[in-house]
């Protein structure tokens, strides 16, 4: 029996276990660099690929993420999807709290028209609707809050 391989390429959704938050990644090299995940997270969260698959952490001697790696199960796509689905439906419940923590204010539809509809679409479709808001790639002038690097909107639903 070969051992899992470790995965490099490719997107990577990383979803709260109890489906409240989502994080994007361009691919794992680009999670692994933000440095952003620590080891006592790694229970509420879990790791995905655009194919479905669960992917597992690569850990340090330090317990820090190094990688991932699929987990050698069969890729769920429909599952990864619902997950996906519910956490967003997720977020949007929680826009009036949201709202009410972060400044600037900003209007309700406002926040909700900054979160991506990802319902039927496909796994690397909703990659692409969710990278703007959801990766830490998209900092806006002016709008950065200083332990993020993402952009307000980041902050806003992502954290």
């Amino acid at each position: 029996m070969t051992s899992p391989k470790q995965n490099s390429g490719g997107p990577v959704f990383v979803v709260a276990t109890n489906n409240t938050m989502v994080h994007v990644y361009r691919d794992v090299q680009s999670l692994v660099d933000t440095r952003e995940i620590k080891p006592d997270q790694l229970r509420s969260i879990e790791f995905f690929d655009v194919q479905g698959r669960t992917l597992v952490p690569v850990l340090s001697d330090t317990g820090a993420l190094t990688g991932l790696k699929d987990s050698g199960n069969p890729p769920n796509t429909a599952g990864v999807q619902q997950r996906l689905y519910t956490t967003r439906a997720n977020l949007a419940s929680s826009v009036d709290a949201r709202i009410a923590r972060h400044e600037p204010k900003v209007t309700r539809d406002e926040a909700l028209s900054h979160l991506a509809v990802i319902d039927g679409r496909s796994l690397p479709d909703c990659y692409v609707l969710l990278e703007p808001i959801f990766s830490h790639s998209y900092a806006s002038a002016g709008l950065i809050q200083p332990r993020h690097d993402g952009s307000w909107w980041h902050n806003f639903w992502a954290h």
